[in-house]
Parts: structure tokens; C-alpha cells; sequence
């Protein structure tokens, strides 16, 4: 339940972001038709703040990711889903039955130690762990444990520390040689993930608009952040 919840967060926040890209769109087609040619794309270019100091949007768009009053409760959704993947993964090979197999053998072996082992019985239930190759906390040798980290370190590579995927920004790229534009947004809701897919562009990972959807606004993931894959493309958080 909760997470279909978290779903329609996302979903509310996807239907901002097709909001904002069509706003960003008609502006941006308003300043052709003003100026002759599009606005300027490329690294460090916003052009969002400079369509609306030209008085053409009513505000500078920005992905809800930044603005959006549900990315709290993202936050705490992230956490709790991260900490139940860490215990799961804790506990997943822990084999009960062969535990409980094992402990019997000892506590039987325990009571019926003579009293020439007296000084063997006394060294209690504590020394059980000892000649036993089963142990709550090694459970998970370091073979696996690496495993999970490595996953984890992936994962948290992704999004950001509220759980928004990093690719959550407005990419934008326009060719004034060839009088063409396009815009990317990312859509984060399982309910809008075929809508990236089908809307004819070149990237099927973002959704797209502009009147060239063959220009090249796809994004990627480094250790320096994220990035356009081709030249001159503008990046709005």
C-alpha cells in the first residue's frame, strides 16, 4: 500500500515535469519567433533563467525534484526500503533449520557431560560458538559481504541522498543551423516509464519534446556528477 502511494508522489511529480517542458517548449518557441533563431544550450547556459528575464515565462521551471513539497516523504521512504534491503540481505542464506539442528546437538552433548569433564561443562553456553561454524554475525562471509557493498555503492550512485534518481533535471539542446530544438525530462513513475519509451525521440530513458527529436539530450552518470553524452546540451536542477 505504502508503496503505491510513493508511486503516485512520483507520478504527481512527473505530470509537473511534462507541465514544465511544455511551458519551457511554447517559450522557447516564443523567442524564435521574436529573436529568429532559439536560445543558446550548452554547459552552464540555464536556459529557463533567461526565458523568464526576457519576460517569457512567468517563472524559471526546475525539475520537482528541487521544488516539490513530497520529496521529505521520499526521504524517509528511501531510508526505510535501504534498511529492509540490508537486512534482507543479511538474513537470506541464514538456514534456520540447519541452526537449530546444531544447537540441539550441542545443548544434548552439554547435559550429558560426566563429571570427569566437569571443568569442560563449565565453560558454559559461551564457548558453543567457538566449535561451531554457525554465527549470527558471520552469516554472510566476506565474499558476500563485498557483494552487497558493491550494490549498495551502485545504488546510492543513482540517487541522491533524498532517493530521487539523479536524472531528475531539464536537459535542453538547440542547432540554430538546422532551426531545431528538443527537451528531455525524466520520468520517475512506473506509470509513465512507457511514455519515455514511445514519444519518438532518440533517447528512450527521457521523455521528449521540441521539433527535432533526433538531437541528442541523453544524460549519463560518473563519479564527476552527471552529464550530456553529446556537446552544447543545457543540464536545469
Amino acid at each position: 500500500m505504502f508503496t503505491i502511494s510513493t508511486e503516485v508522489i512520483k507520478a504527481s511529480r512527473d505530470q509537473l515535469r511534462l507541465i514544465n517542458a511544455n511551458e519551457l517548449s511554447k517559450s522557447i518557441q516564443s523567442y524564435y519567433n521574436i529573436n529568429g533563431e532559439y536560445p543558446e544550450s550548452g554547459l552552464g547556459i540555464n536556459v529557463a533563467e533567461q526565458l523568464y528575464n526576457d519576460e517569457l515565462l512567468t517563472k524559471s521551471p526546475r525539475d520537482p525534484a528541487y521544488t516539490s513539497a513530497t520529496v521529505p516523504l521520499n526521504y524517509y521512504y528511501y531510508k526505510l526500503t535501504n534498511t529492509y534491503n540490508d537486512i534482507y540481505e543479511a538474513i537470506k542464506d541464514f538456514d534456520a533449520k540447519k541452526y537449530i539442528t546444531q544447537l540441539k546437538s550441542k545443548l544434548f552433548n552439554y547435559i550429558g557431560i560426566d563429571k570427569e569433564n566437569e571443568k569442560q561443562r563449565k565453560q558454559g553456553i559461551d564457548s558453543w560458538g567457538d566449535s561451531s561454524n554457525v554465527s549470527i554475525i558471520t552469516i554472510i562471509d566476506q565474499k558476500n559481504n563485498d557483494l552487497l557493498t558493491q550494490t549498495m555503492h551502485k545504488q546510492y550512485k543513482k540517487f541522491d541522498r533524498n532517493g530521487i534518481p539523479v536524472e531528475c533535471v531539464i536537459a535542453y539542446k538547440a542547432d540554430n543551423e538546422t532551426n531545431s530544438y528538443e527537451i528531455s525530462v525524466f520520468l520517475e513513475s512506473r506509470f509513465y516509464k512507457e511514455k519515455m519509451k514511445w514519444d519518438g525521440g532518440y533517447d528512450n530513458y527521457r521523455y521528449e519534446i521540441g521539433n527535432d527529436l533526433r538531437l541528442n539530450t541523453e544524460l549519463t552518470i560518473s563519479d564527476n556528477g552527471l552529464k550530456a553524452i553529446s556537446e552544447n546540451v543545457s543540464i536545469i536542477k
